[in-house]
C-alpha cells in the first residue's frame, strides 16, 4: 500500500445513479492501481439506499457489479479527505464549494476536469495531486460565463443528465455521459507518477 492514497470522491444529489456509477467505473478503470481510492456521496443523499437498478443493471452488463453499493451523504469530513472531486454538474460544484470552501482547488464537475487534464501536454510529468492543481489553474470554464448556455433539457453544458425517475433511455443516455469522462481521467491519472 503506498505512503499516501489519493481519494477521488464522485458526488451526485441522492448518491444512487451518477456518483455511484462514475465511482464504480473508476474502481474498474484504476483496479489494480495502489494509489487510488475511490468512493461516492450525494448532496442529498438517500443514505442507506442501493443504486439505482436501471444503473446498477447497467454496469452489471459491463461486469461491475453493484450490489454492496450504499448512498451516503457528503460531509465536511469526507470533502476535507478527498484529493480529489468530481461532480455530476456545475450545481454539485457550487454545493461542494460552498460546503466546505477549502475544496474551491479540488472540486470540478466531471466534464470540466477531463477537458483539463485532456489539455495538459505531458501528466506524466506530474503526480495525481500536482495534476488536480494544474486544472484548478488551468480550468476550461474559468471566466467563461454559463448563463443561457443550457441544453434543450434545461441542464449547462457538460452537466451530467439526472436519468432519476426518467425511462431506462435515460439511464443509458447518463452512463453515456459518464463512462467516456471516467474513462479519459483515468487513463491520465494512470500516466501520472
Amino acid at each position: 500500500m503506498p505512503d499516501s492514497l489519493f481519494r477521488i470522491l464522485t458526488v451526485c444529489t441522492g448518491n444512487i445513479c451518477r456518483s455511484p456509477a462514475a465511482d464504480l467505473l473508476f474502481a474498474a478503470d484504476l483496479a489494480g492501481d495502489e494509489r487510488f481510492a475511490v468512493s461516492s456521496a450525494g448532496t442529498h443523499a438517500e443514505s442507506g439506499w442501493p443504486i439505482s437498478p436501471p444503473m446498477g443493471a447497467l454496469l452489471a452488463e459491463q461486469g461491475i457489479p453493484s450490489d454492496g453499493f450504499v448512498a451516503r451523504q457528503a460531509t465536511k469530513a469526507l470533502l476535507a479527505e478527498s484529493d480529489l472531486v468530481l461532480t455530476a454538474t456545475r450545481e454539485h460544484r457550487e454545493w461542494i464549494t460552498g460546503h466546505d470552501p477549502r475544496t474551491v482547488r479540488r472540486a470540478f464537475t466531471m466534464t470540466e476536469f477531463a477537458d483539463a487534464v485532456r489539455a495538459h501536454p505531458n501528466p506524466a510529468e506530474l503526480t495525481a495531486a500536482e495534476l488536480v492543481a494544474w486544472a484548478a489553474a488551468n480550468r476550461p470554464s474559468a471566466g467563461v460565463t454559463t448563463r443561457g448556455a443550457t441544453t434543450r433539457r434545461g441542464y449547462v453544458e457538460g452537466d451530467i443528465l439526472d436519468p432519476y425517475g426518467r425511462g431506462d433511455a435515460a439511464y443509458v443516455a447518463s452512463l453515456a455521459q459518464i463512462q467516456p469522462l471516467t474513462r479519459a481521467i483515468s487513463a491520465v491519472l494512470l500516466t501520472t507518477h
